[in-house]
């Protein structure tokens, strides 16, 4: 669970700077945490990261009225990355809409799951840190070090490092299993 001097560290070792004790004491380390401010909103958008999911019940839609083709405006939140799913309600998928930083449906209330743009550095998986702070090294590289193969191999370290943490996050999710039919039957010889 790291902090974000943590992460300026481990971005700085990985660049082969010195580690700092304050975010402050050098301007490699003010360009590292305005980097990883820069590319952490990106990463959390990159996938659907169980840690980024966020549940969301509105039942006060806006009262001004946006769209003709809808009844009902929602606001949504400040940290709405992109839409994940809708909840589990039992009634049918609602019929909705993205536009202008609003939910436009024709239910109300509204419930669903979204991934956030904006999560605290505290509640990462260990193998998700690796991959931001491989990644903020290779963005910060050629400004850093002037050394663009050191940022292709951290760029390469990177996609290994993302797909051990897509397989972790997926390791985690809840398993469906398909509907019986006789079409999927399995048969050993």
């Amino acid at each position: 669970m790291p902090s974000e001097l943590q992460l300026v560290n481990r971005v700085l070792s990985e660049l082969g700077r010195l580690a700092v004790s304050a975010i402050t004491d050098s301007d490699d380390a003010q360009y590292v945490a305005a980097k990883l401010s820069e590319v952490y909103p990106e990463l959390l958008l990159d996938y659907n990261w169980n840690f980024a999911v966020v549940y969301r019940a509105d039942n006060t839609p806006l009262s001004t009225d946006f769209s003709p083709d809808y009844i009902y405006s929602y606001q949504l939140p400040g940290d709405f990355g992109k839409f994940f799913k809708w909840a589990a309600t039992g009634a049918q998928w609602p019929i909705y809409e993205f536009a202008d930083g609003m939910l436009l449906a024709q239910t109300r209330p509204v419930q669903y799951y979204y991934i956030s743009n904006q999560v605290a550095y505290t509640v990462l998986p260990p193998l998700f840190s690796r991959a931001l702070v491989l990644y903020t090294a290779a963005k910060s590289a050629p400004t850093l070090t002037n050394n663009l193969k050191l940022s292709e191999y951290l760029e390469k370290e990177y996609e290994k490092s993302r797909i051990k943490a897509i397989l972790q996050n997926d390791m985690e999710r809840s398993v469906t299993t398909t509907p019986y039919n006789d079409f999927d039957r399995i048969t050993y010889v």
